[in-house]
């Protein structure tokens, strides 16, 4: 059973399939959780945390695709599980960035909600809404 504090932030999580697969760990975030990194918070325009190299400190959706482009992601057309690849859900509200989602193997989703807990879920809809926005693009790279 979700918590009931994930619930009111994330009302869709529960009919996904949601459920916490790690407690809280402030040691890392959701775009270095996608990156497939947990030593680290990655966040454009943050002076606490880290960023890409050569990629623009900025709080835009560019910016953060071409964070995980420097870890091997590209455009792709959707979210749909496909073998071999690992796939990312970028999520945007007003057009800010606010949100990655990694795809497990098998299909799966999973979200490191900011430095709390992370949950897993059937598709990128099960974060979707007033906190996250909703998904503005979907990115993939072999699977490591």
């Amino acid at each position: 059973m979700l918590p009931p504090v994930l619930l009111a932030a994330f009302p869709d999580l529960d009919a996904d399939g949601g459920t916490v697969t790690h407690p809280p760990d402030p040691d890392y975030n959701c775009v270095a959780w996608a990156a497939g990194v947990t030593d680290a918070v990655w966040w454009p325009a943050d002076a606490d945390a880290e960023w890409s190299p050569g990629v623009p400190d900025e709080l835009t959706v560019a910016a953060v695709t071409a964070a995980l482009a420097a870890v091997g992601y590209a455009p792709c057309a959707d979210g749909g599980y496909e073998p071999g690849f690992e796939k990312a859900a970028v999520y945007a509200r007003g057009g800010v960035p606010t949100h990655v989602a990694r795809q497990l193997p098998g299909g799966r989703w999973s979200s490191k909600l900011g430095r709390d807990c992370t949950v897993s879920h059937a598709t990128p809809g099960g974060v979707e809404g007033a906190v996250y926005g909703s998904v503005v693009a979907y990115l993939r790279r072999p699977t490591p």
